[in-house]
């Protein structure tokens, strides 16, 4: 996702966007340890997911296994 910023396709799919793998547990600090660090990055994994999706100009495609990620929500159509 890091390096899609800035460009654009007429379709996309934004695979394994799963409870437990977006946000990538290893990219965000616990929050009883530092509240401010955890906030900002959860900040930075959304704007990342973000960007992911508003790549597509026309079709867009988001997958899961199991449980959807909470970045998800009603914002993504489930059809």
């Amino acid at each position: 996702m890091h390096r899609m910023k800035g460009l654009e396709f007429r379709c996309a799919v934004v695979a394994g966007v799963s409870d437990g793998a977006v946000p990538l547990p290893n990219a965000v600090r616990a929050a009883d340890v530092d509240k401010q660090a955890h906030a900002l990055d959860l900040l930075r994994e959304r704007s990342l997911l973000f960007v992911a999706c508003t790549r597509a100009r026309e079709d867009l495609v988001v997958t899961w296994n199991g449980t959807p990620s909470a970045f998800l929500d009603a914002t993504i159509r489930r059809e």
